[in-house]
């Protein structure tokens, strides 16, 4: 199983038994006849985004990991808890390499999980290597105050929002380290900027070609170019021959990172954004012309177009767009993921896939990559000043939070006091049942993630899952065990996690549907149930208009006096405007549809209230 996935993994790198391995790793000594180990062969996704066998020498080995002692990233009395692969650079310097060489405890966890990360700092964890991602789970999730002494990100750029809420959660400062498979560590950023470490020289190349960054700062914005002692030996082919390091992309000893970088008057770095057309998804690279070559091995796909999807602050998904074979009908998303199972990485399978009738090409049949976002708002406009996610998410964290402890009585009365017996048959008509796994994205004070305790009884599970931590604390205090920070397009949670996934009233708050549809069909299990509640416009012209003066201006006057709240006023408002400009249910049961759902149903009652229903299908 083993060699199985490493095919699967691997395919177009290579493969290397035993024998390669050994021959690899061997060079001829001074003494005629004989040969004499030199180093370790990593896995490497590089900078190229292929897989591949990198070859470091036993000198670059020792410099990686005393560099890493010198600076107190491992100590002797550390328990070091890592759920990184000791096949890839970063797990193996930072989770064995300097550990080993300080005398270290180590525990190798496996894939992460919040309950293993918990357990982990149960038992008495002090060192944490993370990716940016991992830690926000941790950070939302810890069920205990840890007691961790050094926590090190790497893997993706670390935000400044997402440094802070990870310091105040842990409690100490963490390191952001910037390195790469085949040079090592190059940097680390203790919060004041990017400090080479010893032994590294860096360049920023002026002839930096076009790339993702914003703008050029009088000279100081380039592409990362380095020199360092833990630099690698060689790439390995195919035949497990090894090949000289220039062939890597390095000219006068410095390796091109396709890595735009920045410096500031204190010679500082910060990455600035990329080069090539290689993406990082949760700190592995996605090259996506390798994606599109897979992708278009399937019989019914003409050309592809792969691109990165930003689904969070810290956190990119693969997207997909397909173009399909003359009268040829449309494959289903479970069809392409299992035929590209077996040709690209796991984490360059696309998570949401799109279909066009023609791909914008050149004359001569290149693709134009220069192309919008592919999404499907829950809006067709934003209100103004809203137009940017930051700014979206900073106003409605800030409007729940004021506004979560009248929020039950002033939503009340928009639902005309129906909200609790409506949401528990719509809720048991969605299967759940008695020892249900449940989540409710969007919870808010945790009304229908309640009712939904009650229905599964104590053998169930019930998530209650919001961005707001004053809605939080509200549904805490109604008697919700698990109440977890996070936005319905990155759910903090494993594949096949749940029976029922439910959305109330929450849908013009996320910025894609089909990044939000995909990531519930992607924690469901098999058979597993997606309901959604919603307010629907009527279409009547005269209903539409007795409907939106309700809406602006009774419903949120009623909100304040059953509130007793003012402030509940805006909230209601803002409420009423998003709902005026909110995607008809066709386009919702479209979204649910091309995010993989069947037996989509749209039921609507009294005129306004909608409740969709979709089924994850089998694998």
């Amino acid at each position: 199983m083993i060699l199985a996935r490493l095919a699967r993994e691997l395919r177009g790198a290579m493969i290397l038994d035993g024998a390669a391995l050994t021959d690899a790793g061997r060079e001829p000594s001074r003494s005629a006849g004989h040969r004499e180990a030199r180093g370790v062969v990593l896995l490497s996704s590089g900078t190229t985004g292929y897989s591949r066998f990198v070859l470091r020498s036993s000198e670059a080995i020792d410099a990686i990991a005393s560099t890493l002692v010198e600076e107190e990233l491992a100590v002797r009395s550390d328990i070091v808890a890592s759920f990184l692969p000791m096949s890839h650079a970063y797990g193996f310097e930072h989770a064995f390499l300097a550990p080993l060489l300080v005398g270290s405890c180590v525990r190798a966890l496996g894939a992460f999980s919040l309950d293993a990360a918990n357990g982990a700092l149960a038992d008495g964890a002090t060192s944490l290597p993370l990716v940016p991602f991992t830690a926000e789970v941790l950070a939302a999730g810890m069920l205990a105050p840890p007691k961790i002494r050094c926590a090190v990100l790497a893997g993706s750029p670390l935000p400044p929002s997402v440094r802070a809420r990870v310091e105040r959660a842990f409690g100490i400062g963490v390191v952001d380290l910037y390195g790469a498979t085949e040079l090592g560590t190059i940097w680390l950023d203790r919060g004041d900027g990017g400090r080479p470490v010893r032994g590294v020289e860096i360049v920023l190349s002026p002839m930096a070609p076009k790339s993702d960054a914003s703008h050029d700062d009088g000279g100081n914005l380039g592409e990362i170019l380095v020199r360092s002692p833990g630099m690698l030996e060689a790439i390995l082919s195919s035949n497990g021959e090894s090949n000289g390091v220039k062939i890597t992309g390095t000219v006068d000893g410095f390796f091109h990172t396709g890595d735009l970088g920045r410096i500031d008057a204190n010679g500082r770095y910060a990455i600035a954004g990329r080069v090539k057309l290689v993406f990082d998804v949760g700190g592995l690279k996605v090259n996506p012309i390798e994606v599109e070559q897979a992708l278009e091995t399937h019989p019914a796909i003409r050309r592809a177009l792969v691109r990165p999807i930003e689904a969070g602050r810290t956190l990119r998904r693969v997207g997909a767009t397909i173009e399909l074979g003359r009268g040829l009908p449309p494959p289903s998303f479970d069809d392409v993921r299992r035929h590209l199972a077996s040709l690209v990485p796991a984490h360059a399978i696309p998570r949401v896939i799109d279909v066009v009738e023609t791909l914008p090409c050149t004359s001569s049949g290149k693709l134009l990559r220069e192309q919008q976002p592919m999404t499907m708002p829950p809006v067709t406009r934003r209100p103004k000043g809203l137009e940017s996610r930051a700014r979206r998410e900073t106003f409605t964290d800030a409007l729940f939070d004021k506004t979560a402890y009248g929020y039950d009585n002033s939503s009340g009365v928009a639902f005309m006091r129906s909200g609790r017996w409506y949401r528990r048959r719509m809720l048991l008509r969605s299967g759940l049942m008695a020892g249900s796994a449940h989540l409710d994205v969007g919870s808010g004070t945790g009304l229908c993630a309640a009712i939904a305790a009650e229905i599964v009884g104590p053998t169930g599970r019930v998530v209650s899952l919001d961005p707001s931590a004053g809605m939080r604390e509200v549904a805490r205090r109604r008697g919700l065990r698990e109440t977890v920070e996070g936005r319905a397009e990155k759910l903090p949670f494993p594949d096949a996690s749940f029976d029922v996934v439910s959305m109330s009233y929450m849908l013009r708050h996320v910025d894609d549907l089909l990044l939000a549809f995909h990531e519930a069909r992607r924690v469901l299990r098999p058979g597993g149930r997606i309901m959604i509640l919603e307010v629907t416009r009527p279409e009547r012209l005269l209903h539409r208009y007795a409907f939106d003066v309700a809406m602006r201006w009774m419903v949120p006057s009623l909100g304040v006096i059953a509130s007793g709240r003012p402030r509940t006023f805006p909230m209601m408002r803002y409420w009423a405007e998003t709902v005026e400009v909110a995607a008809r249910p066709e386009r919702i049961e479209e979204a649910l549809g091309r995010s993989g759902f069947v037996g989509t149903r749209h039921l609507l009652e009294l005129g306004v209230f909608s409740c969709y229903r979709g089924i994850a299908p089998p694998v």
